[in-house]
């Protein structure tokens, strides 16, 4: 099975924002929590953009996916 590379893209971007909020705050709470919001609030944009872009709800799971492997790498190092 071939993966899109859209949903790379979201997976990509989500790994990155949980990786950023982590290293600031700390939280792995609020990494989620952010990772959750900017994937959801950018559907809604693709929503209300329907013109020039597609809302997908696979994009929002994409996006939250890529906080998984950011928390078993915090989870780990704090063993």
């Amino acid at each position: 099975m071939k993966i899109p590379h859209d949903k790379v893209q979201h997976f990509a971007a989500g790994a990155a924002i949980a990786s950023l909020v982590v290293t600031v705050t700390g939280s792995l709470t609020l990494s989620g929590a952010a990772v959750l919001l900017v994937g959801a609030g950018r559907e809604v944009y693709d929503a209300c953009h329907p013109e020039t872009n597609t809302a997908d709800i696979w994009d929002v799971v994409a996006t939250c996916a890529g906080w998984i492997p950011v928390a078993l790498v915090v989870q780990l190092i704090q063993l």
